[in-house]
This record gives structure tokens, C-alpha cells and sequence, in this order.
């Protein structure tokens, strides 16, 4: 499963959900409880998501569990959790953060970010 989040008006934030849409994956604009259920049915999930921490157009891949830590409330470990704690699985998970240029209101996706983008696209293609 493809899971890509982030608000399609502010710019590179529309990375994440941009990338899920041309994989056939699931676009969302933030992450909520109630894709825990769905979560608990799948084997293997790729998170996508722009990071302002990251530097225009880098792409950074990580191993996400139970425990791991995010800006964002309801984060891909706090997902992985509920997953298991209510349904009782969890899948394997690994998030992609793509760096943001932009931010801006009504802004258009980067440059960086398009070629973060592709990175991301190259990379996820190849784990098959």
C-alpha cells in the first residue's frame, strides 16, 4: 500500500499525496485513526510525506514502527500502533520524506520537490 499525506494547497506539502495518485496509492490530506483498520490488512506500507527538515528535493527513507516519533498528530508509528493494538497486525512500514521548498499557500509544486519526487518514484519502483 501507498500512503501519501500533506495539503495539496501549500505548495511542496502536495508532494506526498501527488506521488500516491501516479502510484495508484491512496492520497490523503492528513493522517487519521480510521486508516488504521485498513492498515492492519496489508503486509507492507510506504508513507510518503514533504519535510521542511530536509533539504530542496532530498530524499530520506526510513524504517517506520510503533514507536516512532513525527510532527504531525496522528503519525505513521502512531497508526502502525493503533493497527496493532485494535486489530492485532501491523505492517511493515518505511516512510519517505521528500524535502520542501515551498510551503506557500496556493504555491505550485518546486522544482526540488519534482526532482524529490522522482528520486522517491525511482526508488519505490525498485523495492518491487
Amino acid at each position: 500500500m501507498i500512503l501519501g499525506y500533506g495539503n495539496s494547497l501549500r505548495g511542496d506539502d502536495a508532494v506526498g499525496p501527488q506521488l500516491a495518485t501516479i502510484l495508484g496509492g491512496l492520497a490523503v490530506q492528513q493522517l487519521v485513526p480510521e486508516l488504521a483498520e485498513r492498515l492492519a490488512s496489508e503486509e507492507r506500507v510506504i508513507f510518503i510525506d514533504a519535510r521542511a527538515d530536509l533539504p530542496p528535493g532530498e530524499v530520506q527513507m526510513m524504517p517506520v514502527d510503533g514507536e516512532s516519533a513525527s510532527t504531525h498528530w496522528c503519525s505513521p508509528g502512531s497508526l502502525l500502533r493503533l493497527a496493532l493494538e485494535v486489530y492485532g497486525k501491523a505492517p511493515e512500514a518505511i516512510l519517505i520524506g521528500i524535502g520542501g521548498e515551498s510551503f506557500d499557500l496556493g504555491a505550485p509544486l518546486s522544482e526540488a520537490a519534482r526532482q524529490g519526487m522522482e528520486k522517491a518514484l525511482a526508488q519505490i519502483r525498485a523495492m518491487g
